[in-house]
């Protein structure tokens, strides 16, 4: 089953989010999560710092763009 979900988070409770899940699917081995973050106003640098969760997430990728790259 997949369970698509959309959380609104306040950049304060940013990383407590992350970890809450990757609690979770550390607990639970049958789960795997997929997160995708849309923060266009936080820096990058700033990005880096709220995902580093522990046990660290197996697979990262960032994608930076500026409006002008979007539809």
């Amino acid at each position: 089953m997949k369970i698509f979900t959309v959380a609104e988070v306040p950049e304060e409770l940013a990383q407590a989010w992350l970890q809450h899940l990757r609690d979770f699917d550390t607990a639970h081995p049958g789960c795997h999560f997929q997160v995708v973050a849309d923060a266009p106003d936080v820096p990058m640098a700033k990005a880096v710092e709220l995902i580093k969760i522990d046990p660290p997430l197996d697979f990262t990728t960032l994608l930076a763009w500026t409006p002008k790259d979007e539809p």
